[in-house]
């Protein structure tokens, strides 16, 4: 197994038990993130802030691989991400509902740090889920 990918095992634990500076470990400062919401500066710092607001949003976070592989100095990540929605999110009050998402990763890795992160994930389903965006066929009580 590449030292890559035992990186992000280690990062996704970190993260897992709610630590963040643990899990931020795994990225240079000067990395660059591709794929996160508008509001998310593309940087260290601004992914830093939107993983401590997932953190303390989505009570019980839980990142799940469900594939992670290397290609060179690439890691490739297909994951779910799961919480508990307990706290305003992104805008959005708190639903109490389970939140699961589906995303899809890859981290460039230069001398064992990532230097850019290109992030997808099912962001339709889990705006839907935090409430930002109402369920296709519900109806408004306003």
């Amino acid at each position: 197994m590449s030292g890559n990918v035992a990186i992000v095992e280690q990062a996704i634990e970190c993260l897992n038990n709610g630590d963040l500076d643990g899990y931020m470990s795994m990225y240079s400062p000067d990395a660059q993130f591709v794929g996160y919401p508008a509001e998310v500066p593309p940087n260290y710092e601004g992914v830093k802030a939107f993983y401590a607001d997932l953190l303390r949003a989505l009570g019980q976070l839980e990142v799940e691989p469900i594939d992670l592989f290397a290609a060179g100095e690439r890691v490739v990540a297909r994951f779910t991400l799961s919480g508990f929605h307990n706290e305003e999110l992104l805008g959005a009050a708190p639903t109490k509902h389970g939140v699961s998402v589906e995303g899809l990763t890859i981290l460039y890795f230069v001398d064992g740090k990532v230097l850019h992160r290109v992030n997808r994930i099912d962001e339709l389903s889990f705006l839907n889920q935090i409430g930002v965006i109402p369920t296709p066929g519900a109806t408004s009580t306003g």
